[in-house]
């Protein structure tokens, strides 16, 4: 379809194994497509890395008029850059034209000398801009869809070893010009992004005080520049991302020295990010997330290739089995050429716990093949075989984004939807009274503000599943993602269930109202979930198999702040020197159990009427919470064709609101 949603940018890499055949730009288009929804016509972009390269360097420059064209030349060899060839390599209506230049150079050292200050000149000027540099990257972009861009450029004929692909949605720089196109990048590096860098002010500083200038204004290109800035500086690959990602201080710190050299390079904000890299003797995809993941990505690997997206269905346009799982909230994945994967961004045993690949084509016939049917379509199409049959079954399922929400509206209900591969975003929103079987994977906010029926997927589900579910009942049978079933609420007798078979990120229940969450971690994770477990929450209760550590549990305090409490505890004359020594190192949660009086008073007093602590059990089921949850579990295992029943019998950490907050003055 030619229609979008609005949705925020799309992104997308690959990287070929060692052994693999290069890849086909128009492998590259079809997967970007995939996701066209998420973007607009203002912009597109692709980066190809091939590591063998050029015997000169490339040079691509945008130019303001075809008369500023000489000046390019000019310019680029007053610098001492010696020209091999250069020719306009497409024309722009909007009199933005695309030059691409051969250079020889001594070094790259020098190449990248040149480009960063001839980029200060020619910005300043308004005459154009170098987009591109190095010896084995080439970049097309320009204002348009992807479809667009790389019809202008002749993409489907370029092959190369990595590729990078985006579709823009602008927020904070100008759509009608291709200046602001993605991918950006900096010699031999390209980035894409979706997000917003709230520390750009800081990322901007960092380079400036190291010679950089001239930006356009855009985050991917800072990130660019950063990338490079530090492994100019000697870093290797790893440790420039480890700086990048920004690690929580409560998770993970840097080497005190290295976090204060480079704190204005540390990325903040909600983004995700697709690095390409040529070190010279190897290719580079570097992935990375913000902690707290607010834009989404997914991972995949097959026999032959890497890849990195914005939703899954991008993975399986080119790779219908890749195994796919997520990237941690605040984590990073690298893989090169040579290597393959090195970092999978989350622990390799986490990883082997996602589902297998969906299933996209039903045994027993279909009533709907989604192959032909846009995803605004998908319901008007429901709703004519709901005419005449009561189950529907839809094949070929590939991302298809708000299925089931328009629904309610034209008065069907009742209804069992069989939803076979890759269900999109928003499945089943505003649910009230059908149910929806999904046989594989579906994407982000599944079953927000669902007020009855009911939600089976067999694979995995990602992030924000069950968003201020208020009725029904959701049942996941593999992992899901990050701040799974937050808000979730009940009224009166109406309880709404969420049983998840796997396990799941960071935020579990956060600011939960109501309802039951029911972790039961049959994939045996270590750790069965994420950190902020239940914060905020002010009703409800969840239920996580095993027992989960108490530093994972609400929004402590941090480990630092506990010691300076303890100390001060100490001074007034509420603990003890044995004491004190005893409680160093524990968690906020271990902590308040042991508090003697005055001092767990003062405890919760700063820290719970705060922030609202939620209470901590590791125990077995008591007799009515399981008869209350006995028939939750029976009908679980009879829709995911497993007996779940004995691990009732298990014991659980159970989260609950915290009664007495604080004690009244």
């Amino acid at each position: 379809m030619t229609s979008y949603q609005p949705s925020g940018c799309g992104i997308f890499g690959v990287l070929r194994k060692a052994w693999a055949t290069k890849i086909r730009g128009l492998d590259i288009i079809k997967a970007i497509e995939r996701v066209r929804y998420r973007g607009s016509d203002k912009g597109a972009g692709f980066a190809v890395f091939n590591l063998e390269g050029l015997p000169q360097y490339r040079i691509k420059v945008f130019v303001e008029g075809s008369a500023a064209v000489d000046d390019i030349y000019k310019a680029i060899e007053s610098c001492g850059l010696r020209l091999a060839s250069g020719r306009v390599e497409r024309s722009g209506n909007d009199k933005v034209h695309s030059l691409e230049l051969r250079v020889y150079s001594d070094n790259i050292a020098r190449l990248k000398k040149v480009v960063r200050d001839l980029n200060v000149v020619l910005w300043k000027r308004g005459v154009g801009r170098i987009y591109a540099s190095g010896g084995s990257l080439d970049i097309y972009k320009g204002v348009g869809y992807p479809s667009d861009v790389a019809s202008s450029h002749n993409i489907e004929s370029v092959e190369g070893d990595m590729w990078l692909a985006h579709t823009r949605q602008p927020t904070n720089s100008p759509g009608h010009y291709p200046y602001w196109s993605h991918p950006f990048a900096a010699t031999d590096i390209a980035v894409v992004h979706n997000g917003d860098l709230s520390s750009f002010g800081a990322n901007m500083e960092f380079l400036e005080s190291r010679g950089w200038g001239a930006f356009v204004g855009t985050d991917s290109e800072v990130i660019a520049m950063i990338f490079q800035e530090l492994i100019d500086e000697g870093l290797d690959v790893e440790e420039a991302v480890e700086i990048m990602i920004n690690p929580s201080r409560r998770l993970q710190a840097l080497d005190p020295r290295v976090d204060y050299i480079y704190r204005n390079a540390r990325l903040d904000g909600p983004f995700s990010v697709v690095i390409g890299y040529n070190s010279g003797d190897d290719l580079y995809m570097i992935v990375i997330a913000d902690r707290f993941k607010l834009r989404p990505i997914v991972l995949g690997e097959d026999g032959e290739r890497i890849y990195a997206a914005s939703e899954e269905n991008q993975i399986r346009e080119l790779s219908p089995t890749a195994r796919v799982w997520t990237l941690k909230p605040g984590y990073y994945m690298i893989a090169s050429l040579k290597r393959g994967i090195i970092s999978y961004g989350r622990p390799i045993e986490e990883v082997e716990t996602f589902s297998s690949p969906p299933i996209f084509m039903p045994q027993n016939g279909f009533d709907i093949d989604a192959r032909y049917v846009g995803y605004k379509d998908l319901d008007e199409e429901i709703a004519r075989i709901a005419k005449g049959k009561r189950v529907i079954r839809v094949a070929n399922v590939m991302g298809h984004r708000y299925i089931g929400i328009s629904l309610p509206r034209r008065g069907l209900s009742g209804l069992r939807i069989e939803l076979f591969g890759v269900a999109g975003n928003c499945l089943a929103n505003l649910n009230e009274n059908n149910h929806f079987y999904v046989f594989g994977n579906v994407g982000d906010d599944c079953g927000d503000t669902m007020h009855g029926g009911k939600i089976v997927v067999t694979g995995d589900a990602r992030d924000v599943v069950a968003q201020t579910l208020q009725g029904g009942k959701i049942f996941i049978g593999g992992n899901a993602g990050n701040r799974v079933g937050i808000q979730m609420r009940e009224y009166r007798d109406k309880r709404p269930y969420l049983v998840i078979g796997g396990g799941v990120d960071n935020y579990l229940g956060e600011y939960m109202a109501g309802g039951v969450i029911i972790i039961l971690n049959s994939r045996g994770r270590s750790e069965p979930a994420g950190y902020y477990i239940g914060t905020g929450m002010i009703g409800g209760r969840i239920y996580i198999r095993g027992r989960v550590s108490p530093t994972r549990v609400g929004l402590q305090p941090s480990k630092t702040e506990m010691i300076r409490f303890l100390r001060a505890m100490l001074l007034v004359g509420y603990l003890d020197e044995k004491a004190l020594d005893e409680m160093l190192g524990l968690s906020y949660i271990e902590l308040i159990e042991r508090l003697p009086g005055e001092a767990s008073r003062y405890a919760k007093k700063l820290y719970e009427e705060r922030v609202g602590m939620p209470s901590y059990e590791y125990r077995e089921l008591m007799d009515d919470e399981i008869k209350e949850l006995l028939p939750i579990m029976r009908e679980y295992s009879e829709d995911l064709g497993h007996n779940y029943l004995d691990m009732l019998s298990d014991r659980y950490t159970v989260i609950t609101p915290h009664k007495n907050l604080a004690e009244p003055n």
